[in-house]
């Protein structure tokens, strides 16, 4: 498969990005994250210039024309084809989406191959940094940074952690926050009543399920709320994580629904088994009364769900992850320990009955939603790339549309 080649006489104003990436229609976080991003950057003035790198797991997907190479995961050889691909072609800069589980080698070390190959500026988006990397993974984590111009993290946790566990500059870290859609705030009425909810309390926890989830948690922490608000419903929303499923199967699902009839939760726990599209998300997402993430791990450095409740002004009520942490400080949502049903009981409880607390979390979090909207995330993104092509003289003159909201600098 080879690169489509674009005139760079017809582009001057426009930047020509390739991602490198996990693509939809692969059912994967980052995959999403990389599409709206992309998408949003089109907003910007970018329209067409955005192309992908697709990282396969040893599957075939029906990708869209923007796909324009696949790297098997495991295929050295394609890591090196992919830079070759990209060196002659009219791309100016590339964005690497990294976790370690997207590529071949111990910790995922393949993708170097591609990083020493390539002569174009790479900005390199972490979706993960380890506060506490194994060996293998430090130096995996540290030659990917030293083969990209500009780094950019969604938690300002994480840039402590790059500086002082990798020894990395601080002026080459970027601090851009995880975008979200910038849907109008609406009323929680109107999605109750699209899904039938509307004489229900809703509580929502939803994204790819696999044992750090904690759902377990807040299935023991329910039968003392039900007991005082039998119109109480837990929504469980996602499919189980690909990873998960490869290796264990429905296990983790079914023991939630093994623990859901030993319980006597049968008429207050819903699992909706499906990856929904965006709108459908809206919908479930705007229908919560409250948002529940009871992660087990503390080590989460950045949440793409947590990052839709805030945008949707939810209610929020998390274990205290890294992002969690950070995120809802400043009164925009409440933290309790994992693995603690009663603490989670509590939690609930006092938010149930308190409306006023409720709403005050809400509209605190839809505040800082309000910040985090793709078309600010994409400006910021594009000057970022901007800077990475003059640190390498790739200099171009683009425009960029008006940001509707103001942007913080770091």
């Amino acid at each position: 498969m080879f690169f489509r080649q674009v005139n760079p006489q017809g582009v001057k104003d426009k930047m020509q990005i390739a991602f490198v990436s996990s693509c939809l229609p692969r059912k994967c976080g980052i995959a999403t994250f990389s599409a709206h991003l992309s998408s949003a950057l089109g907003n910007n003035g970018n329209h067409d210039a955005v192309s992908f790198v697709a990282l396969n797991n040893n599957e075939s997907y029906d990708y869209s024309p923007q796909v324009i190479f696949e790297i098997e995961q495991d295929s050295l050889a394609d890591y090196r084809q992919a830079a070759n691909l990209i060196n002659f072609s009219a791309v100016d800069v590339v964005s690497l989406q990294h976790e370690f589980g997207l590529f071949g080698g111990p910790d995922g070390i393949y993708i170097n191959e591609f990083l020493r190959s390539l002569k174009k500026p790479v900005v390199t988006t972490f979706h993960t940094v380890l506060q506490k990397p194994s060996i293998g993974q430090k130096k995996a984590f540290m030659d990917v940074s030293a083969n990209s111009q500009a780094l950019v993290v969604m938690n300002r946790l994480a840039i402590g952690f790059m500086t002082e566990v990798y020894g990395i500059p601080r002026s080459k870290i970027r601090l851009i926050p995880h975008g979200v859609s910038e849907t109008p705030y609406r009323e929680v009425f109107h999605d109750k009543r699209r899904l039938k909810l509307e004489d229900r309390f809703t509580i929502l926890t939803f994204g790819f399920l696999s044992p750090n989830k904690g759902i377990e948690t807040m299935l023991k922490a329910l039968p003392a709320v039900v007991k005082k608000y039998p119109h109480v419903l837990y929504l469980v929303l996602g499919i189980t994580h690909p990873v998960e499923k490869k290796h264990n199967g429905e296990v983790y699902r079914e023991s939630l629904e093994a623990l859901v009839q030993k319980l006597g939760l049968e008429e207050n726990v819903l699992f909706v088994n499906s990856f929904v599209d965006d709108e459908a998300m809206d919908r479930y997402v705007g229908a919560a009364d409250l948002v529940v993430c009871p992660y087990h791990s503390g080590g989460q450095i950045t949440s793409g769900v947590l990052s839709i409740a805030l945008s949707k002004g939810k209610a929020i009520i998390s274990t205290p992850y890294l992002h969690a942490r950070e995120a809802l400080a400043r009164g925009r949502g409440r933290l309790v320990e994992a693995r603690n049903p009663l603490a989670m009981s509590k939690a609930m409880l006092q938010l149930i009955e308190n409306p006023k607390k409720r709403l005050s979390y809400a509209e605190k979090a839809y505040g800082l939603g309000r910040q985090m909207g793709w078309s600010n995330v994409s400006r910021q993104y594009l000057k970022t790339f901007s800077e990475a092509m003059k640190q390498t003289g790739q200099i171009k003159t683009f425009q960029m549309g008006k940001a509707p909201y103001p942007v913080s600098d770091q």
